[in-house]
């Protein structure tokens, strides 16, 4: 049986295509990796800058951790002990 010649081009132009966007998939895996490394070494820059002067400096870290958490408190404190209606139309009644 003779073998179709125009078959047999579509197959090698699909082959070539599938090539090209296994090259383009391999490509853009390795771009996505440099990527995600860049990502994570700043992460990691960033969470430096942030830790360093709480270890520097432990004592104005826990006034001020001490402080918020305080504030967060008395907030939370004020609100169960207020007597007033909660919803603003019930002050009016």
């Amino acid at each position: 049986m003779a073998e179709n010649p125009i078959a047999s081009a579509g197959d090698n132009e699909l082959a070539q295509e599938i090539a090209r966007l296994k090259t383009e998939v391999a490509n853009l895996k390795s771009a996505l990796a440099e990527r995600a490394e860049d990502i994570a070494h700043g992460a990691s820059r960033a969470a430096e800058v942030v830790t360093q002067p709480i270890k520097n400096n432990p004592g104005t870290a826990g006034l001020l951790f001490g402080g918020i958490i305080g504030m967060i408190m008395g907030i939370a404190l004020g609100q169960a002990i207020n007597q007033q209606p909660q919803r603003w139309y019930d002050r009016y009644r």
